[in-house]
């Protein structure tokens, strides 16, 4: 499970992570030119960055851009401790073993008459693509989705999915 870090703005300490809530934020406020994970990773903008992720696991604004530019005023090492703590949660990708092992148990042997499904290639493109996805799609719940740090997102979608796949098996029916 991916942590959240804490971050001192004006002697508050915030938790803070990236989250889908802060690429939708970035795009908004035109720090990234789409809501994505690449992008944010190309910005290079340490206290922009920083600022997304504080205000990422809160559903209200846990801090203006204004009051945080006021109040976050680090030194640069410190900035970039920050930045690197914020980044490396939120790329930071730990093995599923609890999806690996339902993938493993499915028989992938089709029936003589059964049709192969192939699956669609997605391309996402934007938060919004991601939350049709996840919440629409795979049924995750809306503040997990906003507000829970993207490596348990994409964990927990991960994990649905070789459920979803354990349970739609024919050799698991009935089980």
């Amino acid at each position: 499970m991916a942590k959240y870090e804490l971050i001192n703005v004006g002697g508050t300490m915030l938790k803070a992570a990236i989250t889908n809530h802060s690429l939708s934020m970035g795009e908004k406020l035109g720090y990234l030119e789409k809501s994505q994970l690449t992008d944010l990773l190309e910005l290079g903008a340490y206290k922009a960055i920083v600022y997304l992720a504080v205000i990422g696991p809160y559903p209200g604004e846990a801090v203006t851009v204004d009051a945080f530019e006021e109040y976050y005023s680090p030194s640069d090492e410190r900035l970039r401790a920050d930045y690197m703590r914020v980044l490396e949660a939120c790329t930071l990708k730990e093995d599923n073993e609890f999806a690996k092992g339902l993938r493993n148990s499915l028989d992938r042997k089709a029936e003589r008459d059964q049709p192969k499904i192939k699956s669609p290639k997605l391309t996402i493109e934007c938060v919004e693509d991601r939350y049709v996805l996840y919440c629409l799609g795979a049924g995750i719940g809306e503040d997990v989705f906003w507000h829970y740090p993207i490596p348990d997102v994409e964990r927990i979608y991960e994990s649905k999915q070789a459920l979803d796949a354990w349970k739609n098996n024919p050799a698991t029916q009935g089980k």
